[in-house]
């Protein structure tokens, strides 16, 4: 009896442990300024936009962006990403959040999804907020061009 319940201790063990991808390294740039009517105003506080890339994306001295070495992985159908430091006050909105909005999907690139361990990676539209030096952005499942409904397949790419 003993020699089975190891058994299946083992067993459980060995196939319930899921395979979780470790994080990676990547690029962020964050572009300071309230966005008008889809243009950035840089004279004012907040987030204009990011930008996402496995690659380098710009220097940090300007005083409209900052560009961060950050890591990141795809968890819970998020991509959460993990700056070294809080980001600058600049980054904070007239009610004090570091909120944005991506207006509408999308994409990122094809070598940091790959990377992340998937295919393809497209962001959801919608409203995001740093919370502390953390950032998780929502991941859209692709829709099947027939139906227009969400295969339940995971796709995952370049946030601006």
């Amino acid at each position: 009896m003993k020699k089975l319940f190891v058994l299946l201790v083992l067993f459980a063990l060995i196939f319930g442990l899921k395979s979780e991808a470790k994080p990676i390294k990547f690029s962020i740039k964050i572009n300071w300024g309230s966005l008008e009517k889809g243009v950035c105003n840089p004279s004012e506080f907040g987030i204009c936009s990011i930008i996402i890339s496995l690659r380098a994306v710009g220097s940090s001295g300007g005083t409209d962006s900052e560009a961060y070495e950050v890591q990141g992985e795809i968890a819970n159908n998020m991509l959460r990403i993990n700056l070294p430091k809080g980001i600058s006050e600049k980054g904070k909105n007239a009610r004090g959040q570091y909120a944005f909005t991506i207006p509408k999907e999308m994409v990122l690139d094809q070598d940091l999804a790959k990377e992340l361990g998937v295919e393809k990676l497209t962001i959801a539209a919608g409203n995001y907020e740093f919370k502390g030096n953390t950032l998780a952005l929502k991941i859209v499942s692709p829709r099947d061009p027939a139906s227009g409904q969400a295969t339940g397949k995971r796709q995952h790419g370049t946030v601006k």
